[in-house]
């Protein structure tokens, strides 16, 4: 099945994982041979500027690690985040309400949160079943997601 074009997503962007996050190798590999383009975040080189860029990647990509270790894209076209259809996000902890808790330094909410976003792609995580939680105790600023990928299956949200 070739899930991403049959959903009609153009975009999606995802992460390169690090320390223990859901590896997403496959998924890229999914994304890329599906006629979808693939997009990873890339953070600005001004730590106090929280607003990811998105570069295509592909398999001829090159990569370097960023000021947190994640690898980025070195250059290419870059994405503005509105125009993604889908942002496949790493995580901590969900809860059954859709909240997450990532590594803690707000680019996702801060991204995604922001009134120049006129138009708000879907967000799904990718977790390991242990990693649900009662709550994460979100804020107001927090994004909600519309499901997150388990290996038990998929938790939708409302």
């Amino acid at each position: 099945m070739d899930m991403f074009s049959e959903l009609k997503f153009k975009k999606v962007s995802i992460y390169i994982p690090i320390h223990n996050e859901v590896p997403t190798k496959r998924i890229i590999q999914l994304i890329i041979g599906s006629n979808t383009k693939c997009f990873l975040p890339v953070i600005n080189q001004d730590l106090n500027n929280k607003n990811m860029r998105f570069a295509e990647f592909n398999h001829e990509t090159a990569l370097v690690k960023n000021k947190f270790d994640i690898s980025e894209p070195i250059s290419g076209t870059f994405e503005n985040a509105s125009q993604l259809d889908l942002v496949v996000i790493p995580l901590v902890a969900f809860d059954n309400e859709g909240f997450r808790l990532g590594m803690g330094k707000g680019y996702y909410d801060f991204t995604f949160g922001t009134s120049k976003i006129n138009r708000k792609p879907l967000f799904w995580g990718l977790s390991y079943d242990f990693q649900k939680t009662d709550s994460c105790y979100p804020e107001e600023h927090d994004l909600k997601m519309e499901a997150v990928i388990c290996p038990s299956g998929v938790k939708k949200f409302t």
